[in-house]
């Protein structure tokens, strides 16, 4: 059998499972209330669960007047998408010109035929700044970046297709539910600002911002903020420098993955020969 016939069965075989996907959609519609509990079933299982749907981008303006960038996370699209049902998701890598990844994810609701596809693009070069020579991300380090790309591709695709009235009620729910009350608060802030110092960032600056003299004057609302700056560090969305910084110390345009690769740049430029751009 010629590989090209092996391609063509398999294009086949994929319109066919696509065929009885949308027929299975139309004999067994969702219910949007259903998909509604069972969404909030999933992100309020535990504790870690909530923590994990949702991140949060503390920022000062140039006045220095605070403000947060909250939203959800790769987890709470799983968690949607699941509950939403009926849905065809995938994500792939499109293209690798070298310089930059591309990774597009593609949400296709078969039962309204809404199909969306979102794009992520990745730098792959480091150290290339002020004019200096730099580096091609190895293979391994190209795979996690291309990983990480496609995560957040997906999770667009994903919150465009599900209704942002369902994405939006999880979300606050999820948020509720992981931080409880003031005594929920006062037993778990510890190890919440234990995590964050672990990943880098400082106590002394952590209560500065939130204008707590000590932890026990953090309240529910920097609760909150402080799960979301753990969840947006784990993803990528900030980076340890910038998590309050102004808004012009960082470039909120910037995808999560390209965040990354700044961070992974400013740890390495010192160790790449400016003239001939390979590693010390």
């Amino acid at each position: 059998m010629s590989n090209e016939l092996i391609i063509k069965d398999t294009g086949i075989v994929a319109r066919a499972e696509l065929d009885v996907q949308i027929s299975t959609a139309k004999a067994y519609p969702r219910s949007a209330q259903r998909a509604m509990n069972y969404a909030l079933e999933l992100a309020t299982m535990d504790e870690a669960t909530a923590q994990s749907c949702f991140y949060c981008l503390p920022r000062k303006d140039k006045d220095g007047v605070k403000k947060e960038i909250r939203g959800g996370s790769i987890r709470l699209a799983e968690i949607v998408a699941n509950a939403w049902g009926n849905i065809h998701a995938a994500t792939r890598i499109i293209e690798n010109d070298g310089r930059h990844i591309t990774a597009e994810g593609v949400a296709w609701d078969l039962e309204s035929n809404v199909k969306i596809a979102m794009q992520n693009k990745v730098s792959i070069r480091f150290g290339e700044k002020e004019g200096k020579g730099g580096y091609t991300a190895n293979d391994d380090m190209q795979t996690k970046l291309s990983n990480a790309a496609s995560a957040k591709a997906l999770r667009n695709a994903i919150f465009k297709v599900v209704p942002k009235a369902l994405v939006d009620r999880i979300l606050e729910k999820a948020m509720q539910f992981a931080i409880g009350d003031q005594k929920t608060v006062n037993a778990n802030v510890q190890g919440v600002i234990d995590k964050l110092i672990k990943m880098g960032l400082d106590k002394q600056k952590i209560l500065d911002y939130y204008e707590c003299k000590t932890i026990s004057d953090i309240t529910p609302e920097h609760y909150k903020s402080l799960i979301g700056v753990g969840t947006a560090i784990k993803e990528g969305f900030i980076k340890i420098e910038d998590v309050f910084g102004t808004e012009d110390d960082t470039d909120d345009s910037l995808s999560a993955v390209e965040k990354i690769n700044n961070l992974i740049a400013e740890k390495k430029a010192q160790a790449i020969n400016p003239e001939t751009g390979e590693v010390k």
